[in-house]
């Protein structure tokens, strides 16, 4: 492995906080997207299995940039790409508000879930350059800040929506706080790349153990991609709510969730990596079966807090996993275990739809806590399948 130039620690330092920023940004961007579905929802007299396909353009356009966004990283930059991407991911947000009618609505939420594929595959990627060249673990951290600002988003949301405006206004504040914040921080991205030191993360076909460490990605942050955009609808039709109060749900999730990622470090280190998966997915799961078996808003936001401080850990401990799950460069595993979990939070809106299409929104739900309750039960054995002392058992002191 060829050496790495160490640049100012002040440059690494401003690195990690400008890649922070664009985590903040995407996730405010994905809180206020999130309070805007259903006033979409009612605005378009949209069904469930209407409302899953304009949410299946979202994850067919980020999947189709998550595949090459790597690529033109190696070979452009990781700090260039992160910033451009994100530009252009702020630029489209309000797309979906300025739509007149369904057919354009879908091709909005396709370019728009294009953008922020791209820019979620690069602030990752860029992300752990700036990780590397600190010395130390900081990814916890980068998420921290996107849970924090889908908490911003959905309370912004709220207020918005309760103010009388529409998911222009919504998507348009979104606009604005990122390009303000992409702006501000862009000259502080830069660092050496890594491009030239390690060789591009190409297709490598997966081992068993990184296929396993995926599979527990998929269903965890299935549970979460539901959740961020099925719960303001879910509080509308089963507990009456109003599109503004059918907010506080996914608030308390992500408030709990942030909280949790703050803290994971010394979570972690107190209980072992494979007891926090563990305790987290059932934790989450009795969340939203209580959320499920209660419907009314106040017992929604106990049940959605449960599952944020559940699921707030579970993944950045599967894509240490999965770095240690290879053999070779560690960003092969994470890169791979990264696009089953992002594979599952995309995919599961639009099939959460088509199950409520065909049962019930309320039954269709049942599934993120049976999605939950697999990986309890399988971070164990998958964990310590080939995996390396710090991801089952409690770190050492330093």
């Amino acid at each position: 492995m060829t050496a790495v130039h160490q640049p100012p620690k002040t440059s690494v330092l401003r690195a990690r906080l400008a890649v922070t920023v664009l985590f903040l940004a995407n996730g405010n961007a994905i809180g206020l997207w999130a309070a805007s579905i259903a006033p979409i929802k009612l605005e378009f007299d949209l069904s469930d299995f209407q409302l899953s396909m304009v949410l299946l353009a979202f994850a067919v356009g980020a999947i189709l940039t998550m595949t090459v966004t790597g690529h033109i990283q190696a070979r452009f930059g990781s700090a260039r790409v992160a910033l451009w991407s994100s530009l252009v991911f702020a630029v489209v947000l309000p797309l979906p508000g300025l739509m007149p009618n369904l057919g354009t609505l879908a091709v909005a939420i396709l370019v728009f879930g294009g953008c922020n594929g791209a820019m979620d595959v690069a602030m990752n990627g860029h992300g752990a350059v700036v990780e590397r060249l600190h010395g130390r673990p900081i990814m916890s951290s980068f998420h921290a800040a996107f849970s924090l600002g889908c908490l911003l988003g959905s309370g912004a949301g709220r207020f918005i929506l309760a103010a009388g405006y529409g998911p222009l206004a919504t998507m348009g504040a979104a606009c604005a706080f990122a390009l303000v914040l992409i702006l501000g921080f862009s000259t502080s991205l830069s660092v050496p790349d890594e491009g030239s030191a390690e060789p591009p993360v190409g297709f490598a076909w997966p081992s068993r153990g990184v296929l396993l460490v995926g599979g527990l990605c998929f269903l965890c942050m299935f549970a979460e991609g539901a959740i961020a955009e099925w719960s303001g609808v879910y509080l509308v039709s089963a507990a009456a709510a109003t599109t503004s109060v059918a907010t506080s749900g996914y608030t308390g999730f992500a408030f709990a969730m942030t909280i949790g990622r703050m803290l994971g470090d010394r979570i972690v280190h107190a209980l072992g990596a494979a007891r926090v998966v563990t305790l987290g997915a059932a934790i989450a799961a009795v969340g939203i079966a209580l959320t499920l078996a209660v419907p009314r808003v106040e017992i929604a936001m106990i049940g959605y807090a449960l599952a944020g401080i559940g699921i707030a850990n579970i993944v950045p401990v599967l894509f240490s996993a999965g770095g240690n799950s290879v053999v070779g460069h560690p960003g092969v595993g994470v890169a791979m275990a990264a696009t089953c979990g992002y594979a599952g939070f995309l995919l599961s809106p639009p099939l959460i739809g088509v199950f409520a299409e065909v049962f019930s929104l309320r039954v269709s739900l049942i599934s993120l806590a049976l999605a939950l309750g697999i990986v309890a039960l399988g971070a164990r054995p998958v964990l310590a399948r080939g995996a390396r002392p710090s991801l089952d058992s409690p770190r050492p002191q330093r």
